[in-house]
């Protein structure tokens, strides 16, 4: 049994204060102005919650949304006592930031927060970049929160995807660029990068150095690139410390799996389900392509640090702490090893 099991738990808690253009939450999955939960939704996310917060090992979770989490008080009463667990590492939430001075407080008074891990991506059209930094800022000053700033690239933004970098690291931020990808991209069928991921369309590897030039870390963008274009031998650890929940419960080694519908462990709101995760660390994956998500790709097999060094979230792999402009630095990112090429 690995040291600590990190899960990532898609909710079907869907009500949110943005509306972007390009978010992903679309179709079955939108997300909604107007109402917080589908019907049984709500149900099966305390339900699923409750069995991770009984696993009898330790873990990690990134505890996702189809909308805005902080717009949902009993989501949050929910990861907060999902924090307070003794097994429990730590809980990652995925947030747009407008809300984290108001909401904040609910995790301190109900859980942990000291566990609580935020990925705070930017969207430029919704809110203002000073007031999007100073939440995050606080998040991290006022309550000691493991914070990532977040960025998606488009070929439109650069210029914004600068000035956020700057920002963060004015601010003593962690700062992360991800690829923005395309929402209307279907997830089950072979699509070329190009069409998938608009900043790659016009010149591939121009794009590529544009995007590390902006901030993307250049290993994880390369491990990036190449696990949606081939999988074929590639090892992985995803379903040994490392597992995949979906809105209804079931359980896949990655979302990937879950994409193509393949080999489903089980479903954890089924009477009697037993997840036997894999004795063996490392799988050959099976997805042949087109594993477009970090919390997923991260897995493949690299140069992996100590256990205890990893941090806390599913997508921070950078070495360098953040440094504000006073000189400051922030002691608590921890060091850890990022992917390399498969050597085996």
């Amino acid at each position: 049994m690995p040291k600590t099991v990190r899960i990532w738990y898609v909710s079907g808690q869907r009500l949110c204060n943005f509306r972007c253009t390009y978010c992903v939450s679309v179709n079955d999955y939108a997300k909604s102005n107007t109402a917080d939960w589908q019907a049984e939704d709500q149900a099966r996310f305390e339900t699923i919650v409750d069995w991770i917060a009984e696993r009898p090992y330790r873990v990690g979770v990134r505890l996702a949304t189809l909308g805005e989490p902080f717009t949902s008080r009993p989501f949050l009463a929910k990861a907060a006592g999902l924090s307070s667990r003794p097994n429990v590492d730590f809980v990652e939430l995925v947030t747009n930031g407008s809300l984290l001075k108001r909401r904040l407080g609910q995790l301190d008074r109900e859980g942990d927060i000291s566990k609580i891990s935020l990925w705070v991506t930017h969207h430029p059209t919704e809110i203002p970049l000073a007031r999007f930094i100073d939440n995050a800022r606080y998040a991290q000053e006022r309550y000691g929160c493991f914070v990532v700033v977040n960025a998606l690239l488009f070929p439109d933004n650069e210029v914004g995807v600068a000035q956020l970098k700057r920002a963060a690291e004015d601010a003593g931020l962690r700062f992360n660029l991800d690829l923005g990808y395309d929402p209307l991209t279907p997830h089950g069928a072979h699509t070329e990068l190009g069409v998938m991921v608009p900043v790659l369309r016009e010149r591939q590897q121009a794009g590529i150095a544009r995007a590390v030039q902006l901030g993307a870390h250049a290993d994880v963008l390369e491990l990036n690139v190449a696990a949606m274009r081939d999988l074929r031998g590639r090892a992985c650890s995803a379903g040994h410390d490392y597992f995949y929940i979906g809105i209804r419960g079931d359980v896949y080694r990655c979302s990937r799996y879950q994409a193509l519908g393949k080999d489903r462990i089980g479903n954890i709101l089924d009477d009697g389900f037993d997840l036997q995760l894999t004795t063996e660390p490392f799988m050959a994956c099976g997805a042949g392509f087109g594993c477009g998500n970090k919390e997923d790709f991260l897995n493949l097999r690299h140069h992996q640090s100590a256990e205890d060094a990893r941090p806390p979230s599913l997508g921070w792999v950078d070495r360098t702490p953040a440094t504000a402009a006073n000189g400051n630095t922030n002691p608590d990112v921890v060091a850890v090893a990022v992917p390399g090429k498969e050597t085996d």
